[in-house]
């Protein structure tokens, strides 16, 4: 079959041959008994290279007019992938963004960082309710122990009055008793602090009662034993005087006193200063005149002796 012409005159074989690679060409040249359906076929598949690769083939000419023999379609590894195209390279960025798929991306960004921000938000929450119960802990504790400590002490102080009370009875009555009780001459024992005996027991023919001690006016006179006061004021022939009845029942004078240091209905112990020497009343000179009766108004005793009893001397 004949070669048709293109509208320049050039044969359509000849032209479509040119935009073929060098072993598409070469069926093109084998043979005029080719069958012209193989030749479509060979052109419908440059058309489908050239649509896919994008840019026309063209026949390379050597400077002699001749065409080159480097006319091969590029290796397929060395194009450049589609994805590429598509999305970009670091040297090249793509021109092609797919909106739909970078709005999803964008939400699922967005909910990740507010789960991300929820999360964070609920440790600090159980972290802060965490603190909140160990300083709730820890002020309960520290009420317990202030609780215990003022128990133990409350507990201190009640034994400590247990103990304090029994002592604080002894103290008080240790003090009652040595209110209650008159202090002692330092003297030693004696009847009359310094004085000397000048008449004896019914001396003068058997009528002196008692016995004389003789002493300085104002010397003071002891009880030689506990007792009451009966009397203390003026008395018919000694001027003053002073009676004490004992717990055994005798009563015991003081005589011609130069003053009386208690009051009658007073309790007295012995050792305690009762009176002074004086020389008021039938007196020829300052002394004491003491006696020793069984009872008021009753026999008289010789008090010689029973003052020598109770360890007293007499002047």
């Amino acid at each position: 079959m004949a070669d048709k012409n293109d509208e320049g005159g050039r044969p359509t074989t000849s032209t479509l041959k040119s935009y073929l690679p060098q072993s598409l060409r070469n069926s093109f040249s084998r043979d005029s008994r080719t069958p012209v359906r193989n030749k479509v076929l060979a052109g419908v598949v440059a058309a489908g290279a050239f649509v896919a690769v994008g840019s026309p083939f063209v026949a390379a000419t050597n400077g002699d007019g001749s065409e080159s023999q480097n006319r091969d379609v590029a290796p397929v590894a060395e194009q450049s992938p589609l994805s590429a195209a598509v999305n970009g390279t670091p040297e090249a960025p793509g021109s092609v963004q797919l909106r739909g798929g970078a709005s999803q991306n964008d939400g699922s960004e967005r909910q990740n960082l507010n789960k991300s921000e929820k999360v964070q938000q609920q440790r600090e929450k159980a972290e802060a309710e965490k603190v909140e119960a160990e300083q709730r802990k820890a002020a309960q504790e520290q009420a317990e122990k202030k609780k215990e400590f003022e128990r133990k002490a409350a507990e201190q102080d009640k034994s400590d009055n247990n103990e304090k009370q029994p002592k604080d009875k002894a103290a008080a009555s240790e003090k009652s008793a040595k209110s209650a009780k008159p202090e002692k001459s330092a003297a030693p024992q004696k009847l009359v602090q310094s004085g000397f005996l000048t008449s004896g027991y019914h001396s003068r023919g058997g009528s002196h009662a008692g016995i004389d001690i003789g002493a300085d006016t104002g010397t003071p006179i002891y009880a030689p034993q506990a007792g009451t006061v009966i009397s203390s004021g003026p008395a018919s022939g000694f001027g003053l005087w002073v009676r004490v009845q004992h717990d055994d029942g005798r009563v015991t004078v003081y005589g011609h006193i130069h003053s009386s240091q208690v009051s009658v209905g007073e309790r007295v112990e012995a050792g305690q200063q009762i009176a002074t020497v004086g020389s008021r009343g039938q007196s020829t000179g300052p002394h004491l005149h003491f006696e020793v009766r069984t009872g008021p108004g009753a026999q008289e005793i010789n008090p010689i002796p029973w003052l020598k009893q109770l360890g007293y001397a007499l002047g």
